[in-house]
């Protein structure tokens, strides 16, 4: 009862001893890194923790068969705050070690300070975020050094900067395969643009479909940043067992709120090239599709692309060749 006067979300006080009220009450209280009052909530926390994963995955499944986004984006943020032990809402720099609210507010120092003033990298405004941080540090060490040098030690800066080399920083690039009537008699893929978010589209960003036809998105993933070691483990010094990173690719239609696709991912070493099946609406028009980049280890590392589709009448003839492409796909050629 103690411990659920401090945690931020109410318990009914009538069910304090329903395993389901004490499991609430130990993730927040690891969400919110509050001290627990003996080592038997210590094991019981690690069992919980240990639990709520495999329960989560199998959440995410039934919620994208469903169809349901939002409840699907949910579930993998609430993920991402199982393995690190912090809410949603906290700052994603929080999770870097020594990182305090005290060490944020250092890197937004006014009049050039810091990093600015040795020369690199050129801040033009402040650092909220952690991709922010992981650019303009750029991997440099002097570029940490010069924000935080005045108010951490040498050692603390050290296991700083190795945590920064290893989170994962993804490119992404998508193309839109499969048939157009009058083309070449063969696949083709069309490239999304990225250059524009939000507002307006210009008539360049939109890419023709035919209605009522499945078509592939092609996701062509890239780590940037090349980890030396050849260890896939997350940083999640706050989860009791080592985690591999791992990658949630959803595709959404925000407007009707619904899962169009979903696939996971493993550990990107290099380049990855995912594909994602969908089927175009039956009605001719304009429709905004998104690409979700959701990490299932890391809070503020996601990504999100729109997929503007210009919905054109169906066509019987590619129509036929899709259906065809899909079935010689299906024949196994190999000797029996």
């Amino acid at each position: 009862s103690q411990l659920a006067q401090k945690v931020p979300l109410e318990v009914n006080p009538h069910t304090y001893d329903s395993s389901h009220t004490k499991t609430h009450i130990l993730l927040q209280c690891h969400f919110g890194q509050l001290p627990l009052p003996s080592t038997d909530y210590n094991t019981d926390t690690k069992s919980v923790l240990d639990q709520a994963i495999r329960i989560l995955q199998a959440m995410l499944d039934v919620s994208a068969d469903e169809g349901w986004l939002v409840t699907s984006l949910r579930i993998t943020q609430l993920i991402q705050m199982v393995i690190q032990g912090r809410w949603y809402h906290d700052n994603a720099l929080l999770t870097l070690p020594h990182m305090t609210p005290f060490h944020i507010s250092c890197l937004n120092r006014p009049s050039g300070e810091g990093a600015t003033r040795k020369g690199f990298p050129n801040i033009q405004g402040p650092i909220q975020t952690l991709p922010e941080f992981l650019a303009v540090c750029d991997g440099k060490f002097d570029a940490v050094l010069a924000m935080l040098g005045e108010d951490m030690t040498r050692n603390q800066l050290d296991q700083l900067y190795q945590v920064m080399g290893t989170l994962p920083q993804v490119e992404v690039n998508m193309e839109v395969k499969g048939w157009w009537e009058g083309g070449e008699g063969q696949q083709e893929a069309r490239k999304v643009s990225k250059a524009h978010t939000g507002g307006r589209r210009p008539d360049s960003d939109w890419i023709q479909v035919h209605a009522d036809q499945e078509y592939v998105i092609e996701v062509t993933l890239k780590r940037l940043n090349k980890f030396k070691k050849r260890d896939s483990k997350a940083h999640a010094p706050r989860f009791p067992k080592p985690k591999d990173e791992g990658w949630f690719l959803i595709i959404g239609d925000i407007e009707n709120r619904e899962v169009v696709a979903l696939k996971r991912v493993g550990y990107l070493r290099g380049a990855s090239r995912q594909s994602l099946a969908i089927y175009t609406p039956e009605t001719p028009g304009r429709v905004i599709y998104t690409l979700y980049l959701m990490s299932d280890a890391y809070l503020g590392l996601d990504q999100q692309y729109d997929i503007c589709l210009d919905v054109i009448p169906a066509s019987i003839e590619t129509q036929v060749n899709t259906e065809i492409s899909n079935e010689l796909n299906d024949l196994d050629f190999s000797d029996s």
